[in-house]
């Protein structure tokens, strides 16, 4: 872990070092740098989101401090017109690999997309990249999105590794294919990992799934669409079906999405109803259970006042339940704040914020379960720091 910080760090700094003093350090060869030379475009960006926050939860004392809510690092550009590439690094993530793509679970990120056709209206693309879901709730910068709930957090996974091709109909129209991992890890490290067993179930010896998706622009991009068809599987024989249907609306100052999500796992992988399932039926030893359903409605707006002031909220219904036992809502979790920013700097992203977070879950009366709350209020303040920008001509 260590070790691979230290080299992932070394690395920054000889790209920093070349963009300092217009070549690279003394002590190394000229063409061990080659590639990013001869890049079109090289981009890194550093941002991270700290505050000061108070937290109060239902069933734990309140607690007050200081915290990093996020830093990331993120390499991307051009090697040239057909070819870009994109790596992005959570920095208070472990570097351990997953076991299902090798991938570092501090790696959002690590892909290239190659443009082609006449138009290059084709695009090809390669490694470990976010998901195609139908979503405008993943197109949020991370440092903005002050909570997420269960949809990204359990049901979907927002970055697995990929092979993805995507055509471009017109100016207002994509179309496209996504081929990917069910998840990042194995069947049994899923499993135990969570405190559960196999039971009944054999793991998939495909555990691959499949994004089939559509993105619209309408009346002069005022409103976008983006929706999405997904197949996976992960116990063998038991598929999951997910649809995302995403809608953004941009009209001045305003600006909002609305994000329909609705799934049927055969096996319940995300394992937020079969956690609830396993304790209502007092099983001693933890299994995935049948036929579940996730539905989730997801809203945001936000409203500019001025170039350095603006607001923003957020509401998230979502529903787990059964198609076999209780009922298909017998869990209900809604996520919500109201925040507001100042950006002190206009040629910065840089700014300040003040925000009230909440998250209430309640359960069905057969589950004879108390709800929880969480109230959250910070203050802080979100950077994405530049650390190298280089463009050259073809």
């Amino acid at each position: 872990k260590n070790i691979m910080k230290k080299i992932f760090f070394f690395l920054l700094l000889l790209l920093m070092a070349e963009n300092i003093y217009g070549e690279a350090p003394f002590f190394i060869e000229k063409d061990t740098l080659a590639l990013t030379k001869s890049a079109q475009s090289t981009n890194i960006d550093f941002y991270f989101n700290s505050s000061f926050s108070a937290y109060k939860t239902k069933i734990a004392p309140a607690s007050t401090g200081f915290r990093l809510e996020d830093a990331r690092i993120y390499l991307y550009g051009n090697y040239n017109k057909d070819l870009s590439y994109n790596v992005r690094f959570r920095l208070n993530r472990p570097f351990t690999p997953s076991s299902q793509d090798n991938a570092s679970v501090a790696l959002d990120m690590a892909f290239l997309t190659y443009r082609f056709g006449k138009d290059r209206q084709w695009d090809l693309r390669l490694g470990k990249a976010y998901a195609m879901i139908g979503s405008y709730e993943i197109d949020i910068h991370p440092l903005y999105e002050y909570i997420y709930g269960d949809y990204f957090s359990y049901i979907v996974n927002p970055f697995l590794t990929v092979l993805q091709l995507d055509y471009m109909v017109n100016e207002h129209h994509k179309v496209g294919i996504q081929g990917h991992n069910t998840l990042n890890a194995k069947f049994s490290d899923h499993l135990e990992s969570n405190g559960y067993i196999s039971g009944d179930y054999l793991p998939s010896k495909a555990p691959i799934g499949g994004y089939v998706y559509w993105s619209g622009s309408f009346f002069d991009g005022a409103l976008h669409t983006n929706y999405s068809y997904n197949v996976s599987q992960f116990a063998q024989d038991y598929y999951t079906h997910t649809f995302s249907l995403g809608h953004q609306l941009k009209i001045g100052k305003n600006s909002a999405y609305l994000d329909l999500m609705y799934s049927h796992m055969g096996a319940d992988y995300a394992l937020v109803a079969s956690n609830i399932l396993n304790l209502y039926e007092g099983r001693p030893n933890k299994v995935m259970y049948k036929n579940i359903v996730y539905k989730g409605i997801i809203s945001r707006y936000e409203y500019q006042f001025d170039d350095r002031w603006s607001t923003s909220a957020k509401l998230a219904v979502e529903f787990a339940g059964s198609k076999n036992l209780l009922s298909e809502h017998f869990r209900q979790n809604y996520s919500y704040f109201l925040a507001i920013q100042y950006e002190p700097l206009k040629t910065q992203d840089f700014r300040f914020y003040g925000a009230y977070v909440g998250n209430t879950i309640n359960y069905a009366e057969a589950l004879n379960r108390p709800y929880e709350q969480l109230h959250k209020i910070a203050i802080g303040a979100a950077y994405t720091l530049p650390i190298l920008k280089k463009h050259s001509a073809l």
